[in-house]
């Protein structure tokens, strides 16, 4: 035997084919050699590239393909363990391949999102005010339309407040005059209340007594004193608690002097209300309506006064023949 057979038969077979080096690694048969390997024929792996033919000339039987041994210049094929073992993949080169095409976020790519965003919302927000508004799908005719008929309606309004003002210009006015009215009708209703007797009244004046001890005065000397102060522009005269008015009349009675259906009895008091500078010199000129009175033995005193008070009053009677006469039209 040979040391060629030695080496070879030192080298533990595989069943299917395959050898094992002596650091205990196996490699399965390698389909992509020659099968002449195994039959003697191609080339040697041992002898550096010679033919086969040499061993086959030289009279050695052929071999089976195995791995150099050392120092015999042959290169030997390295197969990866993994195949060698039959083991999978590792998961390893599937985590690179997702992390190399796992996409990576940068400052622009992030500012050009939230402007993607900013324009999303603006325009969800433009939809949603366009289908609120329900003039945004209306045609150009019927927006034209409805443009005429508000300004119609304007018009009608702006009309109605005018005559509104004007009818309430009016009102107050007409009030005005009516308060007006009623302020001067008040005013005529005071005076004549004054003057007809059914007011009572106070204001400056005289008071004039007459004391007719021996009962001498008649009716017409009373009356010459009340034509006197009208003259001198008496406005209320009262004589012992009678309103004295235009009306008025005295009388001579076996009872003695009658005024206005009441009798009258000495000493007679006079309160009068009107200018005292003007009633007073009036009353005593020579010859007047005083020295009258005087003349006929009675005694006349006259004070002057600031305020005097004429509370008698009386209801004036409704005439019977005078009417008041309409203002023509």
């Amino acid at each position: 035997m040979s040391m060629s057979d030695e080496r070879d038969d030192d080298i533990p077979q595989d069943p299917a084919g395959a050898t094992t080096d002596p650091e205990g690694s196996t490699s399965p048969a390698d389909p992509d050699l020659p099968t002449g390997l195994e039959s003697g024929e191609g080339d040697d792996l041992r002898g550096g590239g010679s033919p086969s033919g040499a061993a086959s000339a030289t009279g050695a039987a052929p071999r089976p393909a195995t791995w150099p041994g050392p120092g015999t210049g042959a290169v030997p094929r390295v197969v990866p363990q993994q195949v060698r073992e039959g083991a999978p993949v590792s998961s390893g080169g599937w985590r690179a391949l997702v992390r190399a095409m796992r996409p990576r976020a940068n400052r622009s790519q992030l500012l050009a999102a939230v402007l993607c965003a900013a324009l999303g919302f603006a325009l969800v927000v433009q939809v949603q005010q366009s289908a609120q508004d329900p003039l945004s799908s209306a045609r150009q005719d019927d927006l034209v339309r409805l443009l005429d008929e508000v300004t119609q309606r304007s018009e009608r309004l702006a009309e109605q407040v005018a005559e509104l003002s004007a009818t309430r210009d009016e009102l107050q006015s007409g009030s005005g005059q009516a308060q007006a009215a009623v302020d001067l009708a008040e005013e005529r209703a005071g005076a004549e209340g004054i003057l007809s007797g059914r007011l009572p009244a106070v204001g400056p004046g005289l008071e004039i007594v007459i004391r007719d001890r021996q009962g001498a005065l008649e009716a017409s000397a009373l009356f010459n004193v009340l034509e006197e102060l009208r003259n001198a522009g008496a406005e209320v005269v009262e004589l012992n608690d009678v309103r004295l008015v235009t009306s008025t009349w005295f009388r001579d009675t076996d009872e003695g002097v009658v005024v206005d259906d009441q009798p009258l009895e000495p000493p007679y008091r006079w309160t009068v209300i009107g200018d005292p500078a003007t009633l007073s010199p009036a009353l005593e000129i020579p010859g007047g309506a005083l020295a009258t009175v005087r003349t006929a033995g009675a005694e006349a005193t006259t004070f002057s006064h600031d305020e005097v008070e004429v509370t008698a009053v009386r209801e004036p009677t409704e005439p019977q023949y005078a009417t008041p006469r309409r203002p023509e039209s």
